[in-house]
C-alpha cells in the first residue's frame, strides 16, 4: 500500500513537472510569435499602403480589405530622377562597403597582432568619431568638400560613407581577430608561408563570417543615411533616402508613393541579407573563440 502510494506521488510529481514545461513552451512561443507580429506588423502596413489607390493610402478609419494596385511603383518606375537615386545609392553604398572592408579589415588585424604605441589610445581616438553626432561634423565636411570639390559627386559620398562605419569595422573585426587562435598562423609560417600570405590564407577565411557581418552592418548604416546626402549632395549625387523624403512636402505628403519608394528601398538589404545569410549567424558570434 505504501509502495503504491509513493509511485502515485511520483507520477503524479512527473505529470507535474511535464506540464510546467509544456506551459512554459507554449508561453515562449506565443511570446515570440507576438513579438515577429509587432516587428513585422509595420512592413505589413508600409507594404500595403504602397499597394492602395492614391485617395486611400492614409485613409481613416483605414481599408483593411482593398484592391491592390502598383500604380505608385509604375510612377516610381517611370521618375527618372527616382532611378538616378536609386543608381547613385547603390553605386556609392557598395564602393563604399568594399573600400571600408579594405582599409579597415587590415587595420584592424595589426592591432589585434601587433603591440603598436599607445595601442590603447588610437583604438580610443578610432572609437570616439563615431561619438559625436553627425548634425556636429557635417558642417565641417561641408566646407571641406566644397574646398576639395568633392561636394555633390559620387567619390564625396563614397569618402563620408567610409568615414561613418570605419571605427565599427574596425572594432568588430579587431575582436574577431582576437579570438583567432595565432597558432594558425605559426603553423602556417612553420609550412613556409610569409605572414602575408598566413593572413591572406588562413586568418581572412577564418574571419570571412565576421567580415560578411561588418559588411551587412557598414551597407545599412550607408543605406540609410540621410542628414549627409541632404548637406553634402544637390543633383548629380543625390541618395535614395533623400528622393524618398521629397514625398513629404510643407503642405501635404504622398503617402502611396512615400510607402512605395521605401518599400523599394528594402529590397536591396533583403536581397543582401539572403546572399549572406548563412555567415551571419557565426559573424554575430564574433570573439566567442578562445585563443590558445
Amino acid at each position: 500500500m505504501a509502495t503504491q502510494d509513493i509511485d502515485t506521488a511520483t507520477g503524479s510529481q512527473w505529470l507535474d513537472t511535464e506540464t510546467r514545461e509544456t506551459v512554459v513552451r507554449v508561453v515562449r512561443h506565443a511570446v515570440l510569435l507576438l513579438w515577429s507580429f509587432v516587428v513585422l506588423f509595420p512592413l505589413y502596413w508600409l507594404a500595403s499602403m504602397s499597394l492602395k489607390p492614391p485617395g486611400e493610402a492614409n485613409s481613416l478609419p483605414p481599408d483593411w480589405v482593398f484592391l491592390p494596385t502598383v500604380y505608385n511603383y509604375i510612377q516610381l518606375a517611370q521618375s527618372g530622377e527616382f532611378l538616378a537615386a536609386f543608381a547613385n545609392s547603390v553605386v556609392m553604398v557598395s564602393a563604399s562597403v568594399i573600400l571600408v572592408l579594405l582599409i579597415g579589415v587590415p587595420a584592424a588585424y595589426v592591432l589585434s597582432r601587433y603591440d603598436i604605441p599607445m595601442q590603447r589610445d588610437v583604438l580610443v581616438w578610432i572609437l570616439s568619431s563615431r561619438m559625436l553626432p553627425p548634425i556636429a561634423v557635417v558642417i565641417p565636411f561641408f566646407v571641406i568638400f566644397r574646398s576639395l570639390n568633392l561636394f555633390d559627386t559620387r567619390l564625396g559620398m563614397v569618402f563620408m560613407y567610409v568615414s561613418i562605419n570605419l571605427s565599427l569595422v574596425v572594432w568588430v573585426m579587431k575582436a574577431f581577430f582576437d579570438g583567432i587562435p595565432e597558432t594558425l598562423e605559426e603553423a602556417a609560417r612553420v609550412d613556409g608561408a610569409t605572414r602575408f600570405q598566413s593572413f591572406l590564407k588562413v586568418v581572412l577565411p577564418a574571419a570571412k563570417p565576421g567580415i560578411f557581418s561588418v559588411a551587412i552592418i557598414s551597407f545599412i548604416f550607408a543605406w540609410i543615411e540621410l542628414l549627409f546626402g541632404l548637406v553634402l549632395t544637390n543633383f548629380k549625387a543625390v541618395p535614395v533616402t533623400l528622393f524618398v523624403y521629397s514625398f513629404i512636402g510643407s503642405r501635404s505628403i504622398e503617402w502611396g508613393m512615400l510607402a512605395a519608394a521605401s518599400t523599394a528601398m528594402i529590397i536591396p538589404i533583403v536581397i543582401f541579407l539572403i546572399a549572406v545569410n548563412k555567415y551571419l549567424a557565426a559573424g554575430l558570434s564574433f570573439g566567442v573563440v578562445i585563443k590558445e
